[in-house]
């Protein structure tokens, strides 16, 4: 059985439905209990169980490993709530610092003791933050701005640093996978790509007067960082220790817009007028996924298109 912390957030179901189909049993680990998302119905209490609990809990996580017979971690528990506001960041830092780093090190330790297949970790492109203009792609063997104040990327980097002195110095199986603004089914975050798409398909005004049209995220499909994630972690073994998992690119909100309107021409989408925003480089390089697994990351449009279709008709 695979655990997976935050595993009743987004990225949590879309990374257990991908197991569950490749045939896995799954643990999802998270702080309160959650009801069956329609996702993953149809595996309740059947390939998919739930545990609720700290990643802090080093006794509580070392019971589930023995009770459920864990053979491998994916570990994607992060407090995003933390970070949406500079209040609640000014507050909330110390709290972030200690569920990410602590939590890390208590599940990198259980899997260390318990002998454990693999850890994989839920990175992200924001690791990259801080770069030069004169860096083209963002590419996993670059070396990392000295000095970032992401306080996504921060975090993230330091848990991957702590993951591979881990692997280096006990054998562990440790992976960081840079996953990029993840849209699709299941998210729940006030996202301007979520707004847009879901009041799109039920026939509501997107008011997002408040996002400049110039905004730009590394975009990528919900259910192709399920994908992704399986892959790697189901792996009997890696070429390497980081993974970008993105479609590329990094369009602006206006551009997202558009994509929509193009789907839906009725929508109606209002967004705030462009920036001076320049982009600092070029996309992100995801030929790793490619060249080793064969695998391809659906651009917007599809990943749009495939969105507004599980919003309309259910089908995941």
């Amino acid at each position: 059985m695979i655990l997976i912390t935050g595993g009743g957030g987004f990225l949590g179901l879309n990374i257990a439905r991908s197991l569950v189909n490749k045939g896995q049993e799954v643990l999802l680990v998270q702080r309160h209990a959650i009801q069956p998302h329609p996702i993953l119905a149809p595996y309740w209490d059947k390939q998919i169980k739930q545990a609720a609990g700290n990643v802090l809990d080093w006794p509580f996580l070392f019971g589930l490993v023995k009770q459920y017979s864990i053979e491998s971690i994916i570990h994607g528990a992060f407090d995003t709530g933390t970070v949406t506001k500079p209040e609640t960041m000014k507050a909330g830092l110390h709290q972030l610092v200690q569920v990410e780093l602590e939590g890390s090190r208590n599940l990198l330790e259980i899997a260390r003791n318990a002998s454990l297949r693999r850890v994989t970790f839920i990175s992200s492109v924001d690791c990259y933050r801080g770069w030069p203009h004169e860096c083209e792609v963002w590419h996993e063997d670059s070396y990392l701005p000295p000095v970032s104040f992401s306080p996504i990327g921060n975090c993230k980097r330091a848990v991957e640093q702590l993951g591979f002195l881990y692997s280096k110095t006990y054998g562990l199986s440790f992976v960081a996978l840079r996953v990029g603004r993840v849209y699709g089914p299941a998210a729940s975050h006030p996202d301007p790509i979520r707004m847009m798409v879901e009041s799109a398909a039920s026939g509501k005004p997107a008011e997002l007067s408040k996002v400049t049209g110039s905004t730009r995220g590394h975009t990528v499909y919900a259910k192709d960082v399920g994908e992704a994630t399986s892959l790697i972690h189901l792996a009997e073994s890696l070429k390497y220790y980081i993974y970008n998992v993105s479609d590329g690119t990094h369009p602006t909100m206006l551009e997202v817009a558009q994509i929509v309107r193009e789907i839906i021409p009725d929508a109606k989408i209002t967004l705030g007028p462009p920036g001076q925003e320049k982009p600092l480089h070029s996309g992100v390089n995801v030929k790793r996924m490619k060249e080793e697994f064969g695998f391809g990351f659906r651009d917007l449009k599809a990943g749009i298109n495939d969105y507004i279709g599980w919003l309309k008709g259910g089908n995941y």
